[in-house]
Order: C-alpha cells, then structure tokens, then sequence
C-alpha cells in the first residue's frame, strides 16, 4: 500500500470508524479568513483557501458532528500539513468541480503547489455541513517533454498511456541501448492511492529504481503516472480497480507488445502493493504475461489487512483510556463493513466508505467479489514473489505465509523473504507503524540484490 494512503486510511478510517477522539477545539484564534457556508458555489473553494492560510478553526467550522469527533481542528491541521510537506509551497488554487448526488455533493478542488497539486475531495451532506473529506495528489498542469533522455547504458522515452481516451497518462519507456535480438521488458504497476511513475515518497523513488536497473541489464521497462493522480477530479462511485489500475496496465502492456525491439511473449508484470495484489487479475483480465513478479502484495482481502494496519496503529499507541476505546471498538469492524458489502449494487455506487479516499462500497463489493485468492490458483504460469521482513504495511508473517500455502506444490513459483527490508524494499530499523513516514522521509535506494533478483529470474524464463 502506498503510506499516503496508508497514514489517511490508518487515521481516518480509525478515528471516523471508532470514534477514538473528540477534539472540538484547541484553542486558536480565528484567522482572517471567511467561509459563507450557504453559497454552495464557493465553500469549497474558500475552504480549501483557509487550510492554505492556516485558519483551521473557521475550516473546521463546517464539520458535521461526526467530522468534528473524527478529525476536529487538530486532525484537520495534522492532516493538511503531512499533504503539503510533499507538495510544497501553495501558488494557487487552479479549478474546482462539482459532483452532485441525490443525498450529497462532491467538490473536487485543485490547488498548485510548489511540486504537485493537491485534490482536495470534499463532501458536503444535504444540510451544507462537511461530512468526508480526502487529500490526495495530482500532476502540476506543466506541459510534458517528450524529448528522449539518454542515460547511461539506456533511454528514457517519454510517452502517453491511454492515448486518445478520456484518461492519457504520461509514462517513460526505458529502452537499454545495443539491442541484440528482441529483449524482455515489464510493466511496473502502482500500489493504492495517487501515485506518480516512479513512486516518489519524499526524496525516494522506487519504482525509477526498478526501471533504471532493469533497462541498464538489458530489460525494457514502462511506468507511468496513475490514474487517480491524474484524472482524480473524475473519479465516481462506479470505479473499481478495473478504473483505478486494471485498464492502465492492460494499455502499458499492448504498448510493449507492440514494440519490434520487444519479445511479446517475454513481458511480464511487476506489481507492487495493491499491484501486487491485483497483478494476477490483471494478467487474467488480458495482460496475458510470461510471468507475474509481486513485490510487498497480498492474497488477503484489502478491508482485512486494513484491520491489520489498524491493529498495529492502535499497539502504537501510549497506553491510556484512548488506546483502550480503539481495541474495544475494533470489534465493530467486521460487522461494520460486511453492511457495506451488502449492499446492492446501485446502492453501494452511491455510499461512499469513510476514511476510505472517497472510494464508494461498490469499489469494496467488487474486490471482495473478485478474490485473488482464485486467481492465484487458476494461473499456472511462473511466479516470484517478494516480501521485506520489516515490512509494517504487508506483513512477513500473515501475507508472506498465506502466499507459501497457496503456492506451496507449484514449481514453478519462487518465493523469497529479505531480511531487514520494508515495504519499499529499503534498509529498516524502525518496530511500530508510527514510525513508518520518519523512516520514509530519509533518503534511500531499492535493495541490490532484490534489484538482481527481479533481473536474474526474467532472463531465467
């Protein structure tokens, strides 16, 4: 899972779910800003402008009771900041959008920034009060260079998922130089949450880690910008990952096929995360690959490793009346989200999930429908799959394992744990999830021999 996702899901979701605080107030002083919450056409924008100057109080005036419980003025604040550390400074807001449904409204407003925009997705309820609220990034709206770059051993050639359709996405193709024959290549899929081609998550980048070893060793390589960073404004309650991901790989993977200097049948996909995850569904619902190579994924249900995520958010915490309320209300999970997925269809389309990014129960209903569990075992070609030891978002002793159940008499599936690593696959010392965004925040690359292994397992095929 991607931490951006992650840090909203494991807060939001926890603090809206279970209700753990209520932070009504914290004492500061009114800001100079003004929202006039009965003009529908400008709240959100004015909104967004207080959390950009800093007047979180007259914010948060517009939160509904559950809002004011769940988040507050201090959550809000928290919430904000952690978003702009990433995005930088603010320049402008850029466009706002309007979703209209039977019960409630969504406002989509982009703000620029200094290194990405922010998409600040608000839901105002039926009475004008804010009930939902999410941050997540989009693309600065600068024009896309499509010179090639060459680097050293390879090229990176700019070029356009999806183009000519509603959703293009920018992408760069990495091509190693001196092609003797026609060579193997990957697509490199994303995990939740807006992201960008090469993962950035401060000043590491992955997923450019991936793609650079791989093309300096004779192996093609795409990735691209993902949907909901580009195109989140656009996002709905009929989206599922087939919307989210599914498609995008599928069109990445044709664009290799296609390629004369590729083997079309030597392309493979690297999941990572929730690509991980999805990467045999992927593969089933027509990206057809030579092999699948999932990095930090799972066979479990996305809602159950949330609960897991929550579990080990809630362990983190310093022991009190609060810690005790959060272990006593996970007992509510369960029952909680099987009302959502219950749901008939048209319904589930039209209730969003709290804490959840704005995703609605229909986008919930088709994972749980669609498990990858039964894909897993109906593919027959070859696997690798790869797990950090010290990963705190997918773990080594719940995922990893129930991947070496359900692969445990297939030979041709190769399954390797590495010590010390986290889920970015990246040297970790750290023990509790609190700690993860400190650990993220420093500098680092994509583990060698991971890097080797991905790239000696290709060319074994």
């Amino acid at each position: 899972m991607n931490i951006r996702k992650i840090v909203s899901t494991t807060i939001a979701a926890l603090l809206a779910l279970l209700t753990l605080t209520s932070c009504r107030s914290i004492g500061e002083e009114p800001g100079i800003s003004h929202i006039d919450w009965e003009n529908q056409d400008l709240r959100a924008e004015q909104f967004v402008t207080a959390l950009t100057n800093g007047d979180y109080t007259i914010a948060a005036a517009g939160f509904n009771t559950t809002m004011k419980q769940a988040l507050g003025i201090r959550g809000l604040k928290k919430a904000w900041e952690d978003t702009v550390k990433e995005a930088g400074d603010f320049i402008a807001v850029t466009a706002t959008e309007t979703i209209p449904h039977d019960e409630y409204d969504i406002y989509h407003v982009i703000s620029r920034h200094e290194h990405k925009g922010i998409n600040s997705r608000i839901v105002f309820s039926s009475d004008g009060l804010i009930a939902g609220l999410f941050f997540s990034y989009v693309e600065n709206n600068d024009d896309w260079n499509m010179s090639t770059v060459q680097k050293d051993g390879y090229k990176d050639i700019p070029i356009i998922i999806g183009d000519g359709t509603a959703f293009p996405l920018r992408g760069v193709l990495s091509m190693p130089d001196n092609i003797s024959g026609k060579i193997p290549a990957v697509v490199i899929v994303h995990g939740s949450g807006p992201q960008d081609m090469d993962m950035t998550l401060f000043a590491n980048k992955p997923y450019r880690d991936i793609a650079e070893y791989l093309a300096s060793n004779g192996i093609a390589a795409i990735r691209y910008n993902k949907r909901t960073l580009t195109h989140g404004a656009k996002v709905d309650g009929n989206w599922t990952v087939k919307e989210e991901t599914i498609e995008d790989a599928i069109l990445a993977t044709e664009i290799l096929k296609a390629d004369p200097r590729i083997d079309e049948n030597r392309v493979y996909i690297i999941g990572h995360s929730l690509g991980g995850m999805l990467a045999p569904r992927i593969h089933a619902e027509g990206g057809n690959y030579a092999g699948l190579i999932l990095l930090a994924g799972s066979p479990r249900f996305l809602i159950d490793i949330s609960k897991t995520q929550n579990v080990l958010a809630i362990e983190a915490m310093q022991e009190g009346v609060e810690k005790q309320a959060a272990l006593a209300s996970l007992e509510q999970w369960d029952e909680y989200y099987s009302a959502f997925l219950t749901l008939p269809d048209d319904t589930a389309k039209n209730t969003p999930v709290p804490g959840w990014g704005g995703v609605s129960a229909y986008y919930l209903k088709d994972l749980f429908e669609n498990p990858i569990s039964a894909y897993l075992k109906e593919i027959t070609k070859p696997f690798l799959i790869l797990q950090g030891s010290n990963d705190l978002q997918i773990l080594a002793d719940v995922d990893f394992v129930v991947y070496q159940e359900l692969m445990a008499e297939r030979a041709n599936v190769v399954l390797k744990l590495y010590d010390g690593l986290n889920h970015l696959f990246m040297p970790s010392t750290i023990e509790t999830i609190a700690e993860l965004m400190d650990e993220y925040a420093k500098e680092a690359k994509v583990d060698s021999q991971v890097l080797a292994d991905i790239a000696e397992w290709i060319n074994k095929q």
